[in-house]
């Protein structure tokens, strides 16, 4: 059996203006705190990078945030699941692990006759 579909949940109000709150004050530690003409170009690049997912953090805080009229007092999920059975295997497999249980018995009566080594064992 198989469990397939989607699961999505949407924070409160109170949850995103924190984080938008949060969001905004990592730009202006950052903005304030690093000297951007002495910094090596592999880490203007990662910076760049790391303000635009700041700001894509705090633009989707600010959309659920008590400033918004579509936000939501509380947590919200919506659950999309269903669940689906797979065929049985077939008798082919059970076959082959009687095959595989009469090599294995083969194999100790070779190491019990004392043609194999406790190594090759």
């Amino acid at each position: 059996m198989r469990l397939r579909g989607t699961s999505k949940t949407k924070e409160s109000k109170y949850n995103s203006t924190v984080g938008l709150f949060i969001s905004l004050g990592m730009l202006i530690v950052v903005f304030m705190a690093f000297d951007f003409s002495e910094m090596h170009g592999a880490g203007k690049v990662f910076l760049v990078f790391w303000v635009v997912g700041v700001c894509a953090q705090a633009y989707q805080s600010y959309r659920n945030s008590i400033f918004s009229n579509k936000s939501l007092h509380h947590e919200e999920t919506d659950h999309d699941l269903q669940l689906e059975v797979t065929k049985a295997r077939t008798s082919v497999n059970v076959k082959n692990s009687h095959d595989f249980a009469k090599k294995l018995r083969d194999l100790e009566q070779l190491y019990l006759d004392g043609l194999l080594t406790t190594a090759e064992y």
